[in-house]
């Protein structure tokens, strides 16, 4: 019996320098970064709000929250584009 030659390493990127799967992977990854980092700025200016009598924190946090996520969606982004420079 002849048993194909498996090997993952090396032999995978030469057959394949990204496809579908990455660009999901890319994809998911922008889309949770934002929106994990908006509901948790909104979250603690939930928490903050609720110490004060105004409603004023958790606008606050969302901003700061989507900034933080656009920040590492640029970060992820500008990692690919230099990868791909290579």
């Amino acid at each position: 019996m002849v048993f194909p030659d498996i090997t993952v390493g090396a032999d995978m990127e030469k057959r394949s320098n990204g496809g579908f799967l990455l660009a999901a992977g890319v994809v998911l990854s922008l889309g949770f970064s934002l929106v994990a980092a908006a509901l948790l700025g909104m979250y603690i200016g939930s928490l903050m709000d609720k110490g004060s009598s105004t409603r004023i924190y958790t606008p606050i946090g969302l901003i700061i929250g989507l900034i933080v996520g656009f920040h590492r969606s640029w970060i992820i982004i500008r990692s690919l584009i230099t990868k791909k420079k290579k």
